[in-house]
């Protein structure tokens, strides 16, 4: 019987111990799982975030609406609304050759949703021509994406006796600074793409830049102008009619559209080529993956085939690109253009 006792009194102390151990182990369980409850509280308040993009892109053009640029432009912000299923709107906002619209992007807010579309010349010619430029823009904006590139015509008035490369070169030569050529204003891409013509092929012309293309045209079709570089989409119509002469393209390439006519270079104006880019950029402070997600949206976009025979309409090429190898392209371009810009003392003229 005393056996029994002890035994039982055992057992009693040990099933004390076992449900006192139990109540504390629940006890810990419902602190822990309060305190679980309580740091989820704050994200049971807040709404998921949002996958980018998840709100209206708007994209700055920094010429008038019917300008190269607006062409291209509008296009792409039609087909990527579709894509992404918000509304994606271009802004005009003209002047000082894309400085205007490239500061208002670099000093908008780095979320993705305000970005420049432009010609490369804007960011790569710009600071070098300028004296007073409103921003850094190798600094404060950000290469995106590569909208396409396209080489120009090198034409003459058919007055001109040249029917070749060589035949300008040497005419020019034999006459210095007699010929003129025109372009669409000091410090543009074609201005300096003859600048470049000259250079390397070492001849003079003078040049008559103008504010608008339409007087430019007009000029040379009349032969007030002699020789011009200038888009091979506006040019083409002129040629075929015979107003003017097409000697050569500006490519590295000859171009699919003129493919009897050789590159300057293949003409013999050795180490020359012009080939002119478009592009969306960012404010520079754009984070990487907002970056990134923007050139895949864009290059998919630009993939769609109604999209790629409507620039190949304008003779633009593909230019399929990451940012890092764009923002290679266009460093590169920069500082060659500088170069050119410095040594045949262009800035400021």
């Amino acid at each position: 019987m005393k056996r029994l006792r002890c035994a039982d009194r055992h057992a009693s102390i040990i099933g004390e111990r076992v449900r006192a151990g139990a109540s504390a182990g629940i006890a810990r369980a419902m602190v822990a799982g309060a305190a679980g409850f309580a740091l989820a509280l704050p994200a049971l308040g807040q709404a998921p975030v949002a996958a980018f993009p998840s709100k209206s892109i708007r994209i700055l053009v920094g010429f008038s609406p019917g300008s190269n640029s607006d062409s291209l432009a509008r296009p792409l912000a039609n087909r990527l609304s579709e894509t992404i299923g918000h509304p994606v709107l271009v802004d005009n906002r003209p002047g000082a050759s894309g400085n205007i619209a490239m500061e208002i992007v670099a000093r908008s807010a780095p979320d993705g949703y305000t970005v420049f579309s432009g010609p490369g010349s804007s960011i790569t010619t710009n600071p070098h021509m300028q004296d007073r430029m409103p921003i850094d823009v190798l600094r404060d904006l950000v290469p995106i994406v590569p909208m396409g590139q396209f080489s120009a015509l090198l034409v003459v008035h058919p007055s001109m006796p040249a029917k070749s490369v060589g035949d300008l070169v040497a005419l020019a030569k034999k006459k210095p600074g007699v010929i003129n050529f025109g372009s669409p204003g000091h410090g543009t891409g074609f201005h300096l793409a003859t600048e470049l013509l000259k250079a390397r092929a070492g001849f003079q012309a003078t040049h008559v830049p103008y504010a608008n293309s339409s007087a430019m045209l007009a000029d040379l079709i009349s032969g007030r102008v002699d020789m011009m570089i200038f888009s091979a989409i506006v040019m083409a119509p002129h040629v075929k009619s015979g107003k003017l002469r097409a000697l050569a393209t500006t490519g590295r390439t000859r171009a699919e559209a003129f493919p009897n006519l050789p590159t300057i270079a293949q003409a013999g104006v050795a180490d020359y080529e012009y080939t002119a880019f478009h592009g969306i950029f960012g404010p520079g402070s754009l984070p990487r993956d907002t970056v990134e997600r923007l050139n895949a949206l864009i290059l998919k976009v630009l993939a769609l085939p109604d999209m790629r025979e409507f620039y190949a309409s304008q003779n633009v090429e593909p230019m399929v690109m990451g940012p890092a190898e764009f923002a290679a392209r266009v460093r590169a371009e920069h500082d060659r253009w500088g170069k050119l810009i410095r040594e045949a003392g262009l800035r400021g003229g």
